[in-house]
C-alpha cells in the first residue's frame, strides 16, 4: 500500500515523503546507536557508571560482583573501599561496587538492574535499598518526575515504562520524543561529542561539569556528597527541607502498588538467576525517624513482614547506626560519617553475605509492637 501511494503521488509529494522517511530512519538509527555504543552521551550518569564498573571488573576478570543499588543515600553513604573485607589467600576477592543513583526507587532499581543484565553485568550478590518515603510514588520523590528530570529514557525501557506509567502521558510522550528524535533531545550532548566548537563557552562548561558529576570518587563507585550542612542555620534549612519533602510521605505511609510490584519483580528475577539478595533500610537521623507515627510504623512493619514471608531474604535495619551529628540533612549522611558506617556495613552485612553466613539478628529488621512508637522509627 505505501509503495502504491508513493507511485501515484505527484513527484514533489514523493520527494517530501521520502525526505521525511529518511529523516525518521536516521533518527531511529541515531537513537539505537546511542543506546548501544554511546550510552554516556544519551545518559551520562548511567553510561559513565557502566563504563567505570566495566573497567573495575576488567582489573579482576574472574572476580564475582557484589552490587549495591539505591538512591542518592546509597550513592553518597556507602564507600566500598572503607569496608576492610577479609578473604582467604586462595579465594578470589569480590568486587564490591556502589551503583546508587539519585532518586532511585524500586521502579528505577528494577529498570537499572535490567539494563545492567542486558549490558553483560551479572552480580552474584545484590544489596538493595528500601526507603518508605519512596514507596508512595508521590511528591518530590515521585519516580516519574525523577525519570523526566534525568536522561533516564532508553529504547529498552519503553515497555517497562508503559507498564508502570501507562497513565502518565507526559512521561510517555517525553520517552518517545527522546527515543524517536534524539537529534532534538540530545543536541548539546551530540555537539559536545562531534563539534564542541559550535557550543557557547558557557554551554561547553556546563556539559563538562555534567560529565564530572557522573564520575565516582574512587574505584568502588562511591561519590562524595556535593553539599554539607555545617552551621546551625544550614542544618535548620536542611530540617525544613526534609519537613517539606519527606514528612508528608510518612504521615501516612502509602505503598503504591507499582512500587510493590517493581520490588517483587526484582526479587523474583534475582531468585530465577540465583542472585543472592538482601534489602536494606539505611540510616536516618532521629528527627526523621520521629516523623514516623505509630500508624506509619505499623504499615512499614506489616509490609516488610509480608515481603519477607513471600521472599525470605535478609532485611537489614541500619536506621539508627549513625548519630545525628553525622548527617548533613534529613536523609543524607555527612562525609565524616561515611567511613565508620561503611566499615560497619562491610563487617556486619557484606562480609557475612559473601561468606554465605547468616546475618546477626541484631542487624536485621524485626517486627516490633505496632501499638507504640518505636525508637527505630
Amino acid at each position: 500500500m505505501p509503495s502504491l501511494f508513493l507511485t501515484s503521488a505527484p513527484k514533489g509529494k514523493r520527494i517530501a515523503l521520502w525526505t521525511l522517511a529518511c529523516i525518521a530512519a536516521s533518527q531511529m538509527a541515531l537513537s539505537i546507536y546511542l543506546d548501544q555504543s554511546r550510552l554516556e552521551t544519551r545518559d551520562p550518569l548511567y553510561g559513565h557508571r557502566l563504563k567505570h564498573l566495566r573497567q573495575r571488573l576488567a582489573e579482576s576478570p574472574n572476580a564475582p560482583l557484589f552490587l549495591i543499588m539505591g538512591s542518592s543515600r546509597v550513592k553518597y553513604s556507602i564507600w566500598p573501599d572503607a569496608m576492610k573485607l577479609h578473604f582467604h589467600n586462595n579465594s578470589t576477592q569480590p568486587v564490591v561496587y556502589n551503583f546508587g543513583i539519585n532518586g532511585m526507587g524500586t521502579i528505577r532499581e528494577l529498570m537499572h538492574f535490567r539494563r545492567l543484565l542486558a549490558d553483560g553485568i551479572q552480580p552474584q550478590w545484590l544489596l538493595v535499598e528500601i526507603w518508605p518515603p519512596l514507596w508512595a510514588e508521590a511528591g518530590f520523590f515521585r519516580e516519574a518526575r525523577m525519570i523526566q528530570s534525568e536522561d533516564d529514557l532508553h529504547w529498552r525501557d519503553l515497555l517497562l515504562l508503559c507498564r508502570y506509567f501507562y497513565n502518565d502521558r507526559d512521561l510517555l510522550h517525553l520517552a518517545l520524543q527522546k527515543c524517536l528524535a534524539p537529534l532534538r533531545s540530545y543536541r548539546d550532548a551530540l555537539l559536545s561529542l562531534a563539534a564542541p566548537s559550535l557550543l557557547s563557552p558557557e554551554k561547553r562548561r556546563e556539559m563538562q561539569q555534567k560529565v564530572r558529576d557522573t564520575l565516582p570518587a574512587d574505584r568502588g563507585g562511591w561519590f562524595l556528597l556535593p553539599w554539607e550542612s555545617i552551621t546551625p542555620e544550614e542544618k535548620h534549612r536542611a530540617w525544613l527541607d526534609g519537613d517539606e519533602k519527606i514528612k508528608p510521605l510518612l504521615q501516612p505511609v502509602c505503598i503504591d502498588p507499582r512500587s510493590d510490584a517493581a520490588l517483587r519483580e526484582l526479587l523474583s528475577e534475582c531468585r530465577q538467576r540465583n542472585i543472592k539478595v538482601a534489602l536494606m533500610l539505611l540510616p536516618e537521623p532521629s528527627w526523621t525517624r520521629g516523623w514516623y507515627t505509630a500508624e506509619a510504623h505499623a504499615v512499614v512493619c506489616a509490609y516488610l513482614s509480608r515481603l519477607h514471608h513471600d521472599y525470605p531474604v535478609p532485611i537489614v535495619d541500619a536506621r539508627a547506626w549513625v548519630s545525628d551529628d553525622d548527617f548533613s540533612d534529613s536523609s543524607h549522611m555527612a562525609k565524616k560519617g561515611v567511613p565508620a558506617f561503611s566499615e560497619r556495613l562491610g563487617r556486619e552485612v557484606v562480609q557475612p553475605l559473601i561468606d554465605d553466613k547468616p546475618l546477626s539478628p541484631a542487624v536485621l529488621f524485626a517486627e516490633r509492637d505496632t501499638g507504640q512508637r518505636s525508637e527505630g522509627f
